[in-house]
């Protein structure tokens, strides 16, 4: 199969003659998807159409679900001035838990996934209660790049961590080591 320019472009295994494939209110392309033009048509007189808020909201909503299924989000903040996004508008997820402590929205790790690496301590938050016990510290750190926490109960770690926010000292790049004191749990420090 050919293109405009007698050219033949092929997807994979599958020769494609430039043409999209109309199925089920979409367009497929072999590196898109669409929604089909008369649904966009009547998205767009709908939208600008209806003036009571709340009809205004159930047709976005539904308009919605067709738009995120296609690689529609332009045709979605042209239509609608982007009514329905939260980040757009600046409202986050939680970032403080319902008794004002601090939220780490991050991957959670085990601090035995980083010993003996590079990592900087960018924020924590005392008196966690988990599933092992209440008194714990939830660490935020960067390690390769990424964000992520861990939970310690180890008095050293705690320790140094309170001197370093009385010093105002974060973030510090440092690396956890592993100490055996004998007994069931080993400690940690920071080096």
């Amino acid at each position: 199969m050919k293109d405009e320019n007698g050219k033949r472009r092929e997807k994979g295994n599958v020769v494609v003659d430039g043409r999209s494939i109309d199925f089920l209110g979409y367009c497929f392309t072999p590196t898109n998807v669409r929604i089909r033009k008369s649904i966009k048509q009547s998205f767009a007189r709908k939208a600008k159409r209806i003036t009571n808020d709340k009809r205004r909201r159930e047709v976005l909503a539904s308009y919605w679900g067709w738009c995120k299924w296609g690689h529609c989000r332009n045709l979605w903040n042209k239509v609608t001035n982007n009514d329905m996004s939260f980040a757009d508008i600046g409202i986050s997820g939680r970032i403080t838990t319902k008794d004002g402590q601090k939220y780490f929205d991050v991957k959670k790790i085990k601090i035995d996934t980083i010993l003996n690496l590079p990592i900087t301590v960018v924020d924590f938050e005392t008196n966690i209660s988990t599933p092992h016990g209440p008194g714990r510290y939830a660490v935020k750190i960067q390690h390769n790049g990424e964000d992520c926490k861990f939970f310690t109960n180890s008095f050293t770690l705690k320790s140094m961590l309170d001197q370093a926010k009385a010093k105002n000292a974060f973030p510090i790049d440092t690396v956890v080591k592993k100490k055996d004191i004998g007994g069931k749990f080993p400690d940690y420090y920071f080096e």
